[in-house]
């Protein structure tokens, strides 16, 4: 199915059209192909450089467009992780860094108003950092409570997710600490 044309198709519709030509359904097409999903077919659209097209979207004005967008993000980020080592540095990290992805994801969580949306962009971020430091202490401090806040959500595909960025951040000391302050347990199921 990715080598069908159709995943070329979309991202040379998503990188290229003007932002206010992008619909919803273009973006809903291409999420599709990230859940459900696995981490081989993760790997194929990694090496489409989908994340930049996608980043790009977080500008759209449309809070559909800019959901679906991070959703899809985060999944890639999700089978990045889970696809490799999980004491290891997030495989798309530097990449993700190089061109402003990181900025891009923490400004879309203090933006917006939509809970999932909100949500999403802290576990991409607590994700992404695995076994990484954060270093801009706003952003450790705020997605970190953020995590912690909705630990016990009550779906069970977030709650599993915000584990998971959890413990990626608590690979690092730095942000261990921040984590476990007031007596937080750091989840290890």
């Amino acid at each position: 199915m990715i080598n069908s044309g159709i995943v070329d198709s979309l991202l040379k519709i998503l990188s290229t059209w003007e932002l206010d030509q992008i619909t919803q359904p273009y973006i809903k097409a291409f999420f599709r192909f990230t859940y459900p999903s696995c981490f081989e077919i993760i790997q194929q659209l990694h090496q489409k450089q989908s994340l930049p097209t996608l980043l790009r979207l977080l500008n759209h004005k449309d809070e559909d467009v800019i959901s679906d967008s991070i959703v899809s993000v985060n999944n890639i980020i999700y089978y990045g992780a889970i696809g490799t080592n999980s004491t290891s540095l997030h495989p798309y990290y530097q990449e993700i860094a190089q061109i402003g992805g990181i900025e891009k994801i923490f400004e879309q969580f203090r933006r917006t108003k939509h809970e999932d949306t909100k949500n999403i962009s802290a576990t991409c971020l607590g994700i992404v950092f695995r076994a990484r430091e954060m270093t801009d202490n706003e952003m450790k401090v705020e997605i970190i409570s953020h995590l912690k806040s909705i630990i016990n959500h009550q779906r069970e595909d977030i709650r599993k997710v915000v584990k998971l960025a959890l413990k990626c951040l608590a690979q690092n000391q730095a942000n261990r600490s921040e984590i476990v302050k007031d007596g937080f347990v750091v989840p290890d199921d």
